[in-house]
């Protein structure tokens, strides 16, 4: 007769200062820079100051410039720097806006991701042992449709882009989850803000308007993005089944 297997013994919680050194880093980061006053030259001026020197660069160093802009932009977005909007438009402004819309995407999904698993990591189980009940109920929604909530947070932006960040990493959203609604849901402004950007860069002489930018083709695309945040809903009310993108397990 063989002994019976002993328990396992419950894994030991990480150090406070462990699941907490992520988030001080990204915090860190933001206070120098917010210190250092080199977000407030995040506008248009500085573009039209610096054009010449950037293009030049750009032209002689695409890919290498391309791949420096998606890691600079996916720093900004980790740590929520303010104005980070400068950093879509910068991206159609020197890149064009089909190859500036693949950089901002990339780098708002990447930075997007870093601090959803930093935040996670460092208050989740705090999150669920302080608002055990509300987090439940909350999560418990959340996880019927995870990526169209995501993606529809993104698309509809109510939320701040890093509020969105925050609420979904303390209610556990499946990480494939949030990373898909993340990247389709940034496309139509992301485009948007690039196009400008490029147009921007084109302009011999005056900044266009807004308005003038926002064609009927740009306004299409948007509502085309948008009604696909509806599908998974559509799709489980037809099927009574869910989505199989909405699915995936939490990292």
């Amino acid at each position: 007769m063989t002994a019976p297997t002993p328990p396992e013994a419950p894994q030991k919680a990480k150090p406070l200062w462990l699941r907490l050194l992520p988030v001080l880093i990204l915090a860190a980061a933001l206070i120098a820079v917010l210190a250092s006053g080199v977000w407030r030259d995040l506008n248009l001026e500085t573009l039209q100051e610096n054009r010449a020197a950037l293009e030049t660069y750009v032209a002689a160093n695409l890919i290498l410039a391309v791949l420096i802009y998606t890691i600079v932009y996916a720093l900004a977005v980790s740590i929520s720097v303010p104005g980070a909007i400068w950093f879509t438009i910068g991206a159609g402004f020197l890149f064009g806006p089909i190859v500036g819309t693949g950089v901002a995407v990339i780098g708002s999904t990447i930075g997007a991701t870093i601090i959803f698993i930093a935040v996670r990591y460092a208050f989740a189980d705090w999150a669920r042992a302080r608002f055990g009940r509300w987090v439940k109920r909350l999560q418990d929604g959340f996880s019927s449709d995870a990526f169209s909530y995501v993606l529809i947070l993104r698309l509809i932006p109510v939320l701040p882009f890093f509020g969105v960040n925050i609420a979904t990493a303390l209610l556990n959203v499946p990480l494939r989850a949030y990373v898909l609604g993340t990247l389709i849901g940034v496309m139509p402004l992301a485009y948007v803000y690039a196009t400008v950007g490029s147009t921007i860069g084109r302009a011999a002489g005056g900044v266009p308007s807004l308005l003038d930018l926002l064609t009927p083709e740009l306004i299409a695309a948007i509502c085309v993005f948008a009604l696909v945040g509806f599908l998974p809903f559509i799709y489980k009310r037809i099927t009574g089944k869910k989505p199989p993108v909405t699915g995936g397990d939490a990292a």
